[in-house]
Formats: C-alpha cells, sequence, structure tokens
C-alpha cells in the first residue's frame, strides 16, 4: 500500500516506512528525554553544593573576622531541611539551648536545601564515606553528635560530614569538615565510588 504523492510521478511512503521512521523517532525521544532529565540532576546538585560551600565560607569567615563563634545550624522544616547561621551570644559556642533562648543570634535568614532534584540526604546505595568507612543509617548531617557546623575564632570547627544527593539517588556529595583547621573538602559519589573535587 502506498501513500498518494503530491505531484504526480513522486513516489510517496509505504506504513511500513511510516512506522519504522515514528519508532525512530519516538526512540529518540525518549533517549533524549533521558539525557534531559540527567543533566537537571546534575545541574540540580551543582547548584546545591554551590549553596552549602556558600554557607559553610561565609561561616567560616565571619567566625574568624568577627572573633567569635558563628554556626551553621541545621533544621527540618514544612519545605524540608533548611540552614540558617547563628552567632555565638555569651561566649560558650553557638548551642541548641542558647537558640531557642534568643541569647545566640541568627545572622542569616532560613535557607531552604533543595535545589530542583537535589535535596540533603543519602542514597541507599552508599554504604561508605568518602574514606571507606561503613556508614550507619540515613542521617545526612553528621557535625558530632549535634547537626551544628560551629566554626570559631582561630579558625577550628566542629569534624563531620554532610550529605547531599539526587531524587534519583545515581549522584551524591560529601563535605567533610577537618576540626583541626576547619579545612573543608568536597567529594562526589558517582557510579558506586567516591572521588574528590577539587
Amino acid at each position: 500500500m502506498l501513500i498518494m504523492a503530491s505531484k504526480p510521478g513522486e513516489r510517496g511512503f509505504s506504513l511500513p516506512e511510516v512506522l519504522v521512521v515514528a519508532a525512530l523517532l519516538g526512540l529518540m525521544a525518549v533517549v533524549a528525554v533521558g539525557s534531559t532529565e540527567r543533566l537537571f540532576e546534575q545541574s540540580s546538585t551543582q547548584a546545591l553544593n554551590q549553596v552549602i560551600h556558600g554557607l559553610v565560607a561565609h561561616a567560616a569567615g565571619r567566625a574568624v573576622m568577627e572573633r567569635t563563634y558563628v554556626a551553621v545550624a541545621f533544621e527540618q522544616g514544612a519545605q524540608g531541611a533548611y540552614a540558617r547561621l547563628y552567632a555565638d551570644g555569651d561566649g560558650d559556642g553557638v548551642l541548641r539551648e542558647d537558640i531557642g533562648r534568643g541569647v545566640d543570634r541568627p545572622v542569616t535568614g532560613p535557607v531552604v536545601l533543595r535545589e530542583g532534584r537535589a535535596y540533603l540526604g543519602l542514597p541507599d546505595a552508599v554504604r561508605t564515606d568518602p574514606l571507606g568507612n561503613p556508614l550507619t543509617g540515613q542521617d545526612p548531617i553528621r557535625f558530632g553528635r549535634g547537626s551544628i557546623l560551629s566554626f570559631s575564632p582561630t579558625g577550628t570547627s566542629t569534624p563531620g560530614s554532610l550529605y547531599l544527593r539526587s531524587v534519583s539517588g545515581k549522584e551524591a556529595w560529601a563535605f567533610r569538615v577537618a576540626g583541626i583547621d576547619g579545612r573543608i573538602r568536597c567529594y562526589r559519589w558517582w557510579k558506586g565510588s567516591w572521588s574528590e573535587v577539587k
């Protein structure tokens, strides 16, 4: 069966040819959507990575410049996880009790820690931290026994890690903070292994 051509003498396309072309176009659309989704996830995790990096750098710099303890306090709210910077108000560091009593004051508004298709969390497939130590539980915020990353006037900090992930769970990032000098190392988990991002 032939589809009629628009001009006499021109040959049209057969139904099988049209179906093959339609199937190829459909396959190309599926591949394009998958690639677009992957790029969107990757850009989301990189954007959230930059947000967290900026918060941490702001807290560390402010602590040294103002010669006081400044901390990034992580919370859970209706929109998910968020962070806010606090400055020590009584010389004993930034503490949850002091935040609750209004002694340690906020120096920034809340920053929601979700960007597009990325948020704080650990994919199920991530079983070890970037140094190869086993991870227990799914808590993405691991600073001492709490959820406050504090910087001192001398540049030291609370040691620990913070994890973020893509919605699909195919990509994750880890921020490891060294206590002795407040140095921050960033790692990316991709295809089953961690690698440091310089």
